[in-house]
């Protein structure tokens, strides 16, 4: 997919669009469930070192190109993150 995304570095609001691989074609739920996308949009936008708060906004998907298919539903996925998450 590509997605246009905000992000908020020394108090000014930047938009880029950049690529994600999800399951998810929703913005909420990339946000919500997809960890993995989320934690490498703010290394890709913030870069390594960065202390501030990492603050990374999806605004919308631009396009989506099928890679493959899933076995799992969208529900057995969002079940599997949760579980992902509690064991952190």
């Amino acid at each position: 997919m590509t997605a246009r995304v905000a992000f908020k570095k020394r108090k000014v609001v930047h938009e880029r669009v950049v690529w994600i691989v999800s399951v998810f074609d929703n913005p909420n739920d990339i946000k919500n469930y997809d960890i993995k996308t989320m934690k490498r949009l703010e290394q890709e936008l913030y870069g390594k070192n960065s202390k501030s708060e990492k603050h990374v906004m999806i605004r919308e998907i631009i396009d989506k190109k099928l890679v493959s298919y899933s076995n799992l539903s969208i529900d057995g996925h969002k079940k599997q993150n949760k579980k992902q998450v509690q064991k952190d």
